[in-house]
């Protein structure tokens, strides 16, 4: 018989412990005592590694050992084979399938037929045990300031988060929920109060600076009505600083003048224009600029007022009649009465093309002749003609081909230009003799 040593039975135990099986060192002693030495020195080789199935007690060390396979092994643990001295042990869904089928544990017993529960039968509900709350008193301690830090940390300079913190987990003695009054006790006590009327300060500034200098939307940021928000500023001694903020973002609306800019300002954003007291004065300015505009439009010809008006201001498709019933207008009438075509045409420009040079050229300062050639000249002599105005230029003042100057009347008149050359020297047809200038 191979010697089985109190080492080697610690070991097999913490084994089957491993494998889901623990046993009893009886058990173990039973189960490896018909070993021949080499199975012996199997089951030691196994006991030196991790089970490698489960469930494995000792029987089924045993078998590992003689050279079964840990997924036989295992079953044949499952199933009950393995007994303590040797006696198969039942599975427990085999002991429990007789059972069932049976009804009872007896035989012949007949099964117990249904079981009927009236509600007059039920028993009522305990009723819940009143919740033990801590007490606000312990908060006093100097314990308690390390509790009001992290409450800090976590929700911020924001009294009314803090305030909803210590309600829920602490009360006063007779029971009630603590209030923003314990909660400023409570920083007093500690000697936070002045840092955190700091903090909160900051964080309610940085909250209306934020939301553009809107009230209610700085408010609604840091969890309080618009009232409280004020209240809190005065408190504080920050309405200074708050009203210079929201004059910055004043002036700042009021630099956008562009008239496409105000209209979206109005239709997008009237909730911050009535918060800021800007709505008067924008509205005010639209109805003095976009008839104007809308007039424009309609000389221009740019299509329907609608849509050029939407085009040029950058609109949606119902934004103009959208803006005009903000502002009270009509945006049919909006350019004036009457269609655009209705419009009398604009008058003809004179006939020589050119704006403000009509009749220069003329002798009498009337415009070119319209029945003639464009380049035919009025036949008057000069003689008769009126005084030429100052400034005007005639055709013996245009410079000649010889480079004199404008201005030098008849500096280069008969005679002074070839003589040899018919045509060029003399006076043409139809026209007065070219004057000599007077003797310097």
């Amino acid at each position: 018989m191979p010697e089985i040593d109190e080492e080697l039975i610690a070991r097999a135990l913490r084994w089957c412990a491993d494998a889901g099986r623990p046993s009893s060192p009886q058990a173990v002693r039973d189960a490896l005592a018909p070993l021949s030495w080499d199975e012996l020195l199997a089951a030691r080789a196994l006991l030196a590694d991790p089970p490698p199935a489960r469930p494995l007690g000792p029987r089924a060390l045993s078998e590992l050992a003689r050279g079964a396979s840990p997924a036989e092994a295992a079953a044949r643990e499952q199933a009950g084979d393995f007994g303590e001295g040797g006696v198969p042990r039942p599975a427990p869904e085999a002991e429990a399938a007789p059972r069932r089928a049976s009804g009872g544990t007896r035989r012949g017993r007949k099964a117990a037929g249904p079981v009927v529960h009236r509600a007059r039968d039920r028993a009522a509900p305990a009723a819940p045990a009143a919740p033990v709350w801590p007490r606000l008193d312990d908060l006093h301690a100097s314990e308690g300031r390390a509790v009001l830090e992290r409450l800090v940390r976590e929700h911020g300079a924001r009294r009314a988060p803090l305030v909803a913190a210590l309600a829920a987990a602490w009360r006063r003695g007779d029971g009630t929920p603590p209030d923003a009054e314990d909660l400023a006790r409570l920083l007093d006590v500690h000697g936070l109060t002045r840092g955190f009327e700091r903090r909160e300060r900051d964080e309610l500034l940085h909250a209306l600076r934020a939301a553009g200098g809107v009230r209610r939307a700085a408010a609604a940021a840091v969890g309080l009505t618009a009232e409280e928000l004020e209240a809190a500023l005065q408190r504080l001694g920050a309405a200074a600083a708050a009203e210079s903020i929201r004059a910055s973002h004043r002036e700042e609306l009021r630099r956008r003048e562009l008239l496409s800019d105000r209209a979206h300002l109005l239709l997008t954003e009237e909730v911050r224009l009535v918060d800021l007291g800007l709505l008067a004065e924008f509205e005010a300015d639209l109805r003095a600029r976009l008839p104007e505009h809308a007039r424009a439009l309609r000389a221009s010809r740019a299509g329907p007022l609608a849509a050029a008006l939407a085009e040029s201001l950058g609109l949606g498709p119902s934004d103009p009649e959208r803006l005009a019933a903000r502002l009270g207008l009509a945006l049919e009438t909006l350019a004036g009465s009457g269609p655009a075509s209705a419009r009398p045409a604009p008058p003809p420009r004179p006939g020589s093309g050119r704006p403000g040079r009509a009749g220069v050229r003329s002798g009498t300062g009337a415009s070119r002749s319209g029945g003639g050639s464009p380049r035919s000249w009025s036949a008057t002599p000069r003689s008769a003609a009126a005084p030429r105005p100052s400034g005007s230029r005639s055709p013996a003042a245009r410079p000649s081909a010889g480079g004199g100057r404008p201005g030098r009347v008849g500096a280069r008149a008969s005679g002074a230009r070839s003589p040899g050359r018919p045509g060029r020297g003399g006076p043409r047809p139809g026209r007065p003799a070219p004057r000599k200038p007077p003797a310097r």
